[in-house]
């Protein structure tokens, strides 16, 4: 069993690029969305103690919007877009081509929509990470919480078994009209998982 804090620096870039390969897909499957190009700054991938994963909103009692999905197929774990309030708010400002700051709470259709793109860029992500390394990886169906970041990930890692201690965070930022919106991706593989996608890359 290959856990997530004994990879060498070596198998850590080699997931590095995998998550870079994903976060361009995903960048290029939310500018189709919105109907304009989105830029799209160099993802960065930590490893993250589970129990400090909320320090990176902030704090536990950041309030969060946050998409969850199961992994299906060939790899077994969880992924995870969240965002901090504001920046979802903004986001849907984006998808409905709206100024910055138009979208003041989360409604049932701010809801759906938030669900709606983050299941598109989940399977753009794993779609291409799939091909990458010759694997089927589709996501089950998605949950959408509005809670603070401590409460999310508790009923997460529920979820999860806690089979994972570490979280490989991609932390990626997306642009559109000089506005940012920043979006955190949590791939979360089960230990096993993890072995066979670097198996599959030749980095075991």
């Amino acid at each position: 069993m290959m856990r997530p804090d004994q990879l060498s620096e070596m198998q850590l870039d080699t997931l590095r690029e995998v998550g870079s390969i994903g976060a361009g897909h995903a960048a290029t499957a939310l500018s189709q969305l919105v109907g304009q190009k989105v830029d799209l700054a160099v993802p960065v991938l930590q490893l993250v103690p589970i129990g400090q994963v909320p320090e990176i909103f902030g704090g536990p009692e950041t309030l969060v919007a946050a998409v969850y999905n199961r992994l299906l197929g060939d790899l077994k774990g969880s992924i995870l877009f969240a965002a901090p309030r504001a920046s979802s708010l903004a986001l849907v400002d984006m998808l409905r081509n709206r100024p910055a700051g138009t979208t003041k709470s989360f409604g049932r259709g701010e809801q759906g929509l938030m669900t709606h793109v983050a299941s598109v860029l989940a399977s753009a992500y794993l779609a291409s990470i799939g091909r990458l390394a010759d694997l089927s990886l589709l996501p089950a169906p998605p949950s959408f919480a509005l809670d603070m970041a401590a409460a999310i990930l508790e009923a997460v890692m529920l979820q999860v078994e806690q089979r994972a201690d570490c979280a490989l965070l991609v932390v990626t930022r997306f642009f559109e009209n000089e506005s940012p919106v920043d979006m955190h991706l949590f791939f979360m593989p089960d230990p096993d998982s993890l072995e066979v996608l670097l198996g599959r890359l030749g980095m075991t």
